[in-house]
């Protein structure tokens, strides 16, 4: 009985037996729910440090990706500079200014033709210089004779000195991201575009924590209600993390990293700073291939004005299109661009940021002001290839893309369209597609280049032969070992006599070598100045082994010329490779009165903060003296008066222009380099595979080069004759001193020029003279008894 009722209260009821296995598996759920959310948030705790970390490595070291802007040289106006009616017209369009009748507004001008020339009223935009800021201005130009006679401040009429235009943005190394932007700070971002912006898109910026929930759970609502998505509830800091850290994916992750993301960023930096930041990562569309970021770039790429000069109605098509920039772009869909403007100036004017007449001014201004689609008018790679060389010596590495530059060149797009159109034209004399060429124009005051062509034709890119073909010059290299020679005037002037007769020598490979001139023919003995302007290599040669072909080599090297080559005899023949720059570089320190100066694209480099990185310091030095580079030059103009650069006449005067021609074995290669007052123009001529092009340097390259001059017009070359050297006059086939006014001998300076006595105008005249001089020197008794003394 007793064993019976114990194993009876050994068995539990249904309902008893399933309570405590119920709450032990709810024990267990709970404490396993219980670790999960542990683990949660231990994992949610570490992604959120690890977003934490991100935007803030991000945003203190590598807050945008910026790229450098290249912008050419700055056209001065000034009447002593030679500007015409027609080059200052060519800059204000590729500039984009607007017509207009007044001139009110920056970036407009308005021309007026009267009886004694025309004048333009232009309105000078705001720039940032390499050498300072510069506000607005408005200008009067006044022209006399196609050439500006008078720059006037308007409406004051202050006589001006000069004014300048601001430089044109000629190209860009875009950053690794592919994103455009100018950077900019917060305090050049007008205080009316700030309060806008936050009116607009978020008013209660200062007050958040970079999400707004209350604005999150309406958007949500509305949503929902659409059944899809009208309606954002993002902060401006929100945003900001979208566009510079996510993708624009709409889910529910990406907007839960978004808010995690914003909240960070609002608890590590000021305000201030994001929207800076703000201002410069906003996306406004794209140009081309490239994304353009900021208001810095829009502004110049809506209005072609920086962003401290936005006017109200500008100020408003910006901000309006921070909501859709493809929705609202004012080119592509003006009826949209333009309704979304009238909404904000409403705003604007109802919540009192601006008045009631800049609110009626604003919807009647023009929608957008620049009317080209594309940031850089007309990209010149082949300069910018020189641009990108040197900046890579200068600027090392990437990381300038944090701060991004602005590149001041010496690039000038008007000589550089008139180098293209005589490269693309050649002259009217070359018809062959096979033949390539090159164009250098170099400032040899300055020392720098102005233009670069590296082509013929309108293929842009590729190969830059300016830079990269290094072909022999020829007899470019002549006027340097005459030039050499002429330093050690006792032995060697331009009336001295060289001996144009045949030689052979002992090339390097020890072969017999016998030059010969371009006619095929032997004149025996001829004056320095004949040989220098006819290009006989004969004498050339003779000359070179005098004074030493290891000294012609190192005078190339002091000009410029940095690369290594042979001091063979064969070099005085222009056995040397060179590029067309490279030619340019020599021959600007022929130019520049015997004085060298390094050849340069840059003039400075800032970044977009306009903290200076770079400035060009000029740095000189004599290759040769003063004396030996005057006879030069004036050989080098007789060259194109009456050797062979004379046919040049056809195009312009030959007056004050010095020239010198050059052709390779074979007629290879032809080369002209020639000089005005200012410019030295290399143009080169050859076939790629290097085979005979049939040019010589005066029938190839000089027509190249005569188109380019009829349409730049040189300015005649001034020298002032060094102290020691005066006009003389001597026989062409003798080099014997003659007098002043005999009108067939060679007019040269000289340092021992000795007028004769007697009118004296070839050496008959002079063997006449000696005799008359012995006679009158014999006594009477010799003279009467025709007896000479001992």
């Amino acid at each position: 009985m007793a064993k019976a009722s114990k194993t009876k209260s050994s068995k539990p009821t249904g309902k008893k037996a399933q309570a405590p296995v119920k709450g032990r598996r709810r024990r267990w759920l709970l404490a396993l729910a219980a670790k999960l959310m542990l683990v949660v948030a231990v994992l949610g705790a570490f992604y959120t440090i690890y977003l934490d970390a991100q935007v803030r490595d991000r945003f203190e070291a590598n807050r945008y990706q910026a790229p450098a802007l290249l912008y050419s040289r700055a056209l001065w106006l000034s009447p002593h500079a030679n500007v015409s009616y027609a080059r200052v017209k060519a800059e204000l369009e590729a500039l984009a200014y607007s017509p207009s009748a007044v001139a009110r507004q920056q970036g407009e001008y308005n021309e007026q033709r009267q009886s004694d020339g025309r004048t333009i009223l232009l309105h000078r935009r705001a720039f940032d210089f390499a050498d300072g800021f510069e506000p607005s201005q408005r200008l009067l130009l006044r022209f006399r004779d196609d050439r500006l006679h008078q720059v006037l401040a308007w409406p004051s009429q202050q006589v001006l000195t000069e004014a300048r235009l601001e430089p044109q943005l000629i190209g860009r190394f875009a950053a690794d991201s592919g994103e455009d932007r100018l950077l900019v700070s917060l305090e050049q971002v007008p205080q009316l575009m700030r309060d806008t912006l936050l009116l607009i898109e978020d008013q209660d910026f200062y007050q958040h924590h970079g999400v707004k929930p209350t604005a999150i759970a309406r958007a949500a609502l509305v949503n929902l209600r659409a059944g899809r998505t009208v309606q954002g509830g993002s902060t401006l800091t929100q945003q900001l993390v979208k566009n510079m850290y996510l993708t624009h994916d709409q889910n529910l992750w990406r907007k839960a990293n978004e808010a995690i993301m914003a909240l960070s960023l609002d608890f590590h930096f000021d305000k201030d700073e994001i929207l800076e930041a703000y201002f410069n990562e906003v996306y406004f569309g794209q140009d081309r291939g490239h994304a353009i970021h900021g208001v810095g770039l829009a502004s110049q790429y809506f209005f072609g004005r920086s962003v401290e000069d936005l006017s109200v109605a500008e100020i408003a098509l910006l901000v309006g299109m921070v909501k859709g920039p493809s929705l609202y772009d004012p080119r592509r869909r003006p009826e949209n661009a333009e309704r979304r403007r009238e909404l904000v100036l409403k705003l604007m004017y109802e919540h009192n940021l601006i008045t009631q007449v800049q609110y009626l001014s604003a919807l009647e201004d023009t929608l957008v002001r620049r009317q080209s689609t594309r940031l850089v008018l007309g990209e010149r790679p082949d300069y910018v290839d020189l641009v990108q060389r040197e900046l890579r010596q200068l600027v090392p590495g990437r990381e300038w893309q944090q701060t991004g530059l602005r590149v001041f060149t010496y690039y000038d797009p008007y000589i550089q369209q008139q180098a293209e159109l005589a490269m693309t034209t050649r002259g009217g004399r070359v018809d062959s597609p096979d033949i390539q060429g090159a164009m250098v124009v170099s400032d040899y005051q300055q020392g720098v280049v102005r233009a670069l062509v590296g082509n013929i034709g309108q293929q842009r890119g590729g190969f830059n032969r300016a830079l990269d073909a290094r072909r022999p010059i020829g007899s470019l290299v002549k006027p340097f070992t005459f030039a050499l020679a002429l330093e050690n005037s006792s032995q060697y002037r331009l009336e001295s006599m060289l001996d144009d007769s045949p030689i052979t020598l002992i090339d390097e490979r020890q072969r017999e070598w016998s030059p010969r001139n371009f006619d095929g023919e032997f004149k025996g003995p001829v004056t320095l100045y004949q040989s220098f302007i006819e290009s006989r290599n004969l004498p050339a040669v003779r000359l070179g082994l005098d004074v030493g072909v290891e000294r012609v080599r190192e005078r190339l090297y002091a000009a410029g010329f940095d690369e290594s080559t042979h001091a063979y005899p064969s070099l005085t023949l222009g056995a040397v490779d060179m590029s067309p720059l490279q030619v340019s570089q020599i021959y600007s320190a022929l130019a520049n009165r015997g004085i060298q100066q390094r050849l340069t694209s840059i003039e400075a480099v800032y970044t977009h903060w306009n903290q200076p990185l770079y400035q060009q310091q000029r740095r000189a030095q004599e290759v040769f003296s003063t004396q030996s580079a005057y006879l030069t030059d004036y050989a080098l103009q007789g060259v194109m008066r009456e050797g062979t650069g004379r046919s040049i006449r056809q195009y312009v005067s030959p007056a004050g222009l010095a020239g010198k021609t050059g052709s390779t074995n074979e007629l290879r290669d032809s080369w002209f380099v020639s000089y005005d007052n200012q410019h030295v123009v290399t143009v080169w001529l050859g076939g790629d595979d290097n085979q005979s092009i049939g040019l010589s340097g005066a029938t190839g390259a000089l027509p190249v080069a005569g188109d380019f001059w009829q349409r730049l017009q040189p300015q005649a070359i001034t020298r002032e004759r060094p102290y020691g050297l005066q006009s003389g006059a001597f026989d062409r086939l003798t080099g014997i001193a003659v007098s002043l006014e005999c009108e067939t001998a060679y007019h040269l300076p000289s340092a021992v020029y000795q007028a004769p006595t007697r009118r004296r105008c070839s050496p008959m005249d002079s063997q006449q003279e000696q005799s008359e001089e012995q006679e009158e020197s014999r006594s009477w008794f010799q003279r009467v008894f025709g007896r000479r003394g001992n």
